[in-house]
């Protein structure tokens, strides 16, 4: 009793650097313990300055994997190792989607996820979520004014702004009359507050336009691809800076500019920005998968691969590089899985992680202390 005593007290008594430099190396399950040792631990491990050494110090080291009830508006999540594909956690997530839809995952970044309802409607709650320390924040209401006679779409994306440590979500407001228009505001995870962006998507006002709901962050860059029912008109990816808060316009590759289904994928390949495009492989029911990547301002095929049979592609695992997810599902009946895709060496392996049947989401995750 008296060696753990003294162990106790030289921890209490050590310098707060050392101490923020050997703990940060600890997951969050043992630092939530280390919360109930003595008040010093609790205050430091909700320190923001040991928060942030803990974050730097993570990798995406786990998967998070989302599915859906098919009675209500509940989903669980569940918490795999990537490297052994053993399932480390389960449990419900806090929050419901609005009666007739399920929830969707707007984006993962440094442990939080933003969570909304597949809906688009505007009346949609927002929340930000640590599955990590099991806490949620529910974004407060809109800035935009509510439109009589139309049913305004948002578009939300989660992102990190690098200047200032700082948390976004962005909404684009389609507001939808004769033709559309579109209104822009931010929410910063730090003020806990919403402002309005005066730039707008440069994108057509036709009413065929449409963003995918599906967007990515990477290098404090927001990508959307914009589709256009009327097959005249070329698809473009939108992207959004947000350190100048400002929207730009990419060209799809040549060969991609017209594609209608199946829809196109973005991810990140060697942080550059990629595209995924499925394509039928023939008429053995397979497809195969093209890899785009654009690089100095180009875009370059990097491969193809075979895809699984019935395969489709999730959002790309950024966890390491040339791999991403895809889900497949053998019989029509059966519940899809994930294998993982190595394009660099041109090979296929299933992980034995079977989805629900109303599935929702499934990435790399990494766990942080943020919301605690």
């Amino acid at each position: 009793m008296r060696v753990l005593l003294d162990s106790h007290d030289v921890f209490v008594n050590c310098p707060t650097e050392i101490l923020i430099e050997i703990l940060s190396y600890l997951p969050v399950k043992s630092l939530l313990r280390f919360r109930c040792v003595c008040k010093e631990w609790n205050k430091l491990v909700q320190n923001p300055l040991f928060v942030n050494a803990h974050l730097e110090k993570r990798i995406p080291n786990s998967l998070l994997i989302i599915n859906s009830s098919p009675t209500d508006q509940k989903a669980c999540f569940s918490l795999v190792n990537a490297e052994t594909f053993n399932e480390t956690f389960r449990s419900e997530i806090p929050m419901k989607a609005n009666l007739g839809y399920k929830l969707s995952v707007c984006g993962s970044y440094n442990g939080l996820v933003c969570i909304s309802s597949a809906s688009l409607l505007d009346v949609d709650p927002i929340y930000i979520w640590n599955p990590s320390v099991r806490k949620t924040r529910l974004l407060p209401s809109s800035l935009i004014p509510k439109w009589d006679h139309c049913w305004p779409l948002n578009y939300l994306a989660f992102g990190f702004h690098q200047a200032t440590n700082d948390h976004i979500v962005l909404r684009i407001v389609r507001i939808e009359q004769w033709s559309c228009c579109y209104q822009v505001e931010i929410y910063s995870l730090k003020a806990d507050c919403w402002r309005r962006v005066s730039s707008v998507p440069t994108i057509p006002t036709a009413l065929d336009c449409r963003l995918l709901s599906k967007s990515i962050c990477s290098n404090g860059l927001i990508y959307w691809i914009v589709k256009h029912k009327n097959g005249g008109i070329p698809n473009s990816i939108l992207s959004f800076d947000i350190a100048t808060e400002e929207f730009h316009r990419l060209m799809l590759p040549d060969c991609l500019v017209y594609i209608d289904t199946p829809p196109l994928c973005l991810g990140v390949v060697q942080e550059s920005l990629s595209i995924f495009h499925c394509r039928p492989d023939g008429g053995n029911g397979k497809q195969v998968c093209d890899t785009w990547a654009l690089k100095m301002g180009s875009w370059v095929r990097l491969n193809s691969i075979v895809l699984p049979l019935h395969g489709k592609i999730t959002r790309p695992w950024s966890l390491l590089d040339y791999k991403f997810l895809t889900v497949r599902q053998i019989e029509e009946m059966g519940n899809p899985s994930l294998a993982l895709v190595d394009t660099e060496l041109d090979r296929i392996e299933d992980i034995g992680i079977e989805l629900g049947s109303h599935w929702v989401y499934a990435d790399s995750y990494k766990e942080s202390l943020l919301l605690l």
